[in-house]
Formats: structure tokens, C-alpha cells, sequence
């Protein structure tokens, strides 16, 4: 058999119904993500955590994420995430905040610390499964940008329109200088006594992919009550560490 007659018998014919499988998936999980938008945290996880965790999957641990959630008070009225990746924890925080919560979530898409394949945690095909991840009265503002970058912090801050935040959740750019950037240009905008958290805070792949959210964690002087939400001590990262600002 001829290269040509191997790609026209086998190739194409494999390669379209992968396209297919493709393509059905991603309504399979446009159309749960839409389902889920009247629904609980519990159920949310599920689907982030399970069927839906290869397209729309959160980076997390149910067990640290789910008693964080819990921990961190009444549903938020306005809460943001730095980190987006795949979108799950964006959902998980959707079906968290209020009915009428405003969702904020800002994100480098295809940065490096943005999941084990970053460059499929971008483009426009991705924005219909991060929309329907909303609540119906949510309003869900999405921010590309690099957070270290003025203009981003300026989107930031516009799109609060002068609220201040009651939860966010930091989990972008994972070295030192860009955990502690994160910290210190956005945590004014969370109220006092709101919540701010940090994930990955157990210790894993400094030397590796300079993960240094653990040695931030440790050293950076931080201001409230810290508690921290780890399902296994004996984990590599993960691990997610939150602070009750005072007052």
C-alpha cells in the first residue's frame, strides 16, 4: 500500500472521528456547564473534578477546595481569581458567591504556570464553556492580561467600578516575585475582613518550574488570620493557604 492510499484508508478516517469525539465533547460539557449554573458547589465539583475535568477541569483537590469554600464565610458578593487555566475553580467560585455575585477573573491565557498543556487554555473557542459558567445573575467579567502589568491592574479596578472584594483567589504566576506581585498590587481591593488565598502553598517543583507559593507562604508577613487547607501533608504542592484580613 502507497503512503497516500495508507493516509486516504486509515489517517483521515481516524483523524475525523476524533474530530468528531472532539467536538462532541465539548457540547457535552458546554451544555453540563449551563446545567450547573442553577446548581451547587457540590455538584459543580463533580463534573470539574470528573467528566468534565479533561476540558473545563479545576487544578485542585476537592478536599481542600471544598472545606476552603466553607471556611471562607457567607457566599462573596464580589469575588476574582487570578488564574483561570482551564476555568474549573472559575465555575466552583461561580456557584460559591451570591445569586448576584460579581465574578471577576483574570488570567495569562497560555502562561506558564497555566496547567500541563497551557496552550489548549486559550482562544475564543474557549469563551462560550467560561460564560456559561455564570450564574443567570451573575455578572462574570473576564480580564486577559499579565497581572504584574499596570494596565491590567487598571482593568482590574475598573471593572470592580469601586466595590471591594470579599474573597480572591490567587493562583497565577507561581514564583516568589509573581505571588508576592499578586499579593501586594491587588489585595487592596479586598475589603477588611475579606478573604484572600493562595494555592499551592505545599512544597513541590521550586527547582524545577519555580513554584515557590510554599516559601511565600512561609516568609512573606502577612497580615490576619491564616488557615491552612491540606489533604495530605505529604503531598507535593497543592495545598491551598487563606488569609482573613483584619477587621
Amino acid at each position: 500500500m502507497t503512503i497516500v492510499g495508507f493516509v486516504a484508508g486509515y489517517a483521515v478516517p481516524a483523524l475525523l472521528c476524533l474530530a468528531a469525539s472532539a467536538c462532541a465533547y465539548y457540547f457535552y460539557c458546554l451544555l453540563a456547564l449551563r446545567q450547573l449554573a442553577s446548581r451547587g458547589v457540590e455538584e459543580t465539583a463533580d463534573f470539574v473534578l470528573g467528566s468534565g475535568s479533561a476540558l473545563v477541569g479545576a487544578l485542585q483537590l476537592r478536599r481542600e477546595l471544598l472545606p476552603f469554600l466553607r471556611w471562607a464565610g457567607p457566599p462573596p458578593a464580589a469575588v476574582a481569581e487570578i488564574g483561570r487555566a482551564k476555568g474549573g475553580t472559575l465555575a466552583l467560585l461561580c456557584r460559591a458567591a451570591a445569586p448576584d455575585a460579581l465574578v471577576i477573573s483574570l488570567d495569562l491565557p497560555g502562561g506558564l504556570h497555566s496547567g500541563p498543556v497551557p496552550f489548549l487554555n486559550k482562544g475564543a473557542w474557549r469563551l462560550p464553556l467560561l460564560r456559561a459558567m455564570k450564574g443567570p445573575a451573575q455578572d462574570l467579567r473576564l480580564l486577559d492580561g499579565d497581572s504584574r502589568s499596570p494596565a491590567s491592574v487598571e482593568l482590574f479596578g475598573k471593572a470592580l467600578g469601586g466595590r471591594k472584594l470579599d474573597l480572591l483567589f490567587i493562583d497565577g504566576d507561581h514564583t516568589f516575585e509573581g505571588v508576592r506581585s499578586d499579593f501586594e498590587l491587588y489585595s487592596g481591593f479586598v475589603r477588611p475582613g475579606g478573604v484572600i488565598a493562595f494555592h499551592d502553598i505545599q512544597p513541590g517543583y521550586e527547582k524545577e518550574l519555580g513554584v515557590a507559593v510554599s516559601r511565600f507562604w512561609k516568609e512573606y508577613p502577612l497580615p490576619g488570620e491564616r488557615a491552612e487547607f491540606i489533604a495530605d501533608g505529604s503531598q507535593l504542592s497543592y495545598g491551598i493557604g487563606a488569609l482573613r484580613l483584619p477587621g
